[in-house]
């Protein structure tokens, strides 16, 4: 964020990449060791996803602010190769709401999605997707977490057919650690 602090940058890249790693390791390392929980992953890619009890865990950052709920947001917005793949194959038929930009072609994240997907196709029975949305920011951390399960309206456009906030553990604040010389 802070690469070139001449330019000041305006917009939060760090938590708004599909790519970024950190919300899929999070999601494995808390949603891992689950009774009925499974870890899918491809070799050497930054995509871990969780299949607990048939339902593909995928994260989602839908807004910088907590004031909004998941609900209140419409779903496909933002959505990287990977989530509009996944719906593609795990949700309801249905197109994507508005339109969507186009996704820059990158060889690389194609070939990882391709990976994950066929790891995906080796679990049985066919699971099916719940988003875990959450909104953050590099300054303020996790405001938000919620999870939601998309679906079809009666028009055929995708929307929540179920979607609840999560509580949050209050906010922690790291005691500052003594130094010791030997």
């Amino acid at each position: 964020m802070h690469s070139r602090p001449h330019e000041p940058q305006t917009v939060d890249r760090l938590l708004d990449n599909p790519r970024w790693p950190h919300p899929y390791e999070e999601l494995a390392v808390y949603l891992g060791e689950l009774p009925g929980a499974e870890v899918v992953t491809a070799k050497r890619s930054a995509y871990q996803l969780v299949v607990v009890n048939g339902h593909i865990v995928l994260p989602w950052r839908y807004g910088p602010s907590g004031a909004v709920s998941m609900r209140d947001v419409p779903p496909g917005r933002g959505f990287g190769r990977l989530a509009r793949e996944l719906i593609a194959r795990y949700a309801p038929p249905q197109p994507l709401p508005g339109p969507q930009l186009p996704l820059v072609r990158d060889i690389m994240d194609e070939r990882e999605v391709a990976a994950l997907c066929a790891e995906l196709a080796k679990v049985h029975p066919k699971p099916q997707l719940v988003l875990a949305g959450y909104a953050g920011s590099a300054d303020h951390g996790l405001l938000r977490a919620c999870l939601g399960v998309p679906g079809t309206t009666a028009s055929g456009t995708l929307a929540w057919r179920h979607a609840d906030d999560l509580p949050l553990p209050a906010p922690a604040i790291p005691r500052p650690r003594r130094m010791q010389f030997p």
